[in-house]
Order: structure tokens, then C-alpha cells, then sequence
């Protein structure tokens, strides 16, 4: 979805797959990705912290949150 520009589609998928999978960095990467492309900066920064969290060896997601704040 993300790819065919439908964020809220992409953005729901995201979050029930982050629910799904609470200890999935990537999943919070992904949801962190997709608000980001959304505009949502806040919601972006919220998940690419907790993908950080779960995987502090995340060198894509830092950088994408430095470049963000």
C-alpha cells in the first residue's frame, strides 16, 4: 500500500501488524516509516524510538530519527 501512496491503508496494516507483534522492531520501523511518508512527525519519532529500543542495532531507524528531530 505504502508503495501505491495509500498511507491510511499501509498505516492500519503497520499498526495491527505492530500489535500483533509487540517485540518486532521492524514492525515499529515500518509504522515509524509510513507515518513519516504520512507527514505525521510525532507518530513517526513515537515508533522509531520503540524500534530502536527493541533493536538498538537499528543504524537505519537512528539515522532516519536524527534527520527527523
Amino acid at each position: 500500500f505504502m508503495n501505491e501512496g495509500k498511507m491510511k491503508e499501509a498505516i492500519a496494516i503497520f499498526d495491527l501488524n505492530a500489535k500483533q507483534f509487540p517485540e518486532s522492531w521492524n514492525a515499529f520501523d515500518s509504522l515509524g516509516e509510513a507515518y513519516l511518508k504520512n507527514g505525521n512527525k510525532d507518530l513517526a519519532v513515537a515508533n522509531y524510538k520503540k524500534s530502536i529500543k527493541l533493536n538498538p542495532d537499528n543504524k537505519e531507524g537512528i539515522k532516519i530519527l536524527k534527520k527527523i528531530k
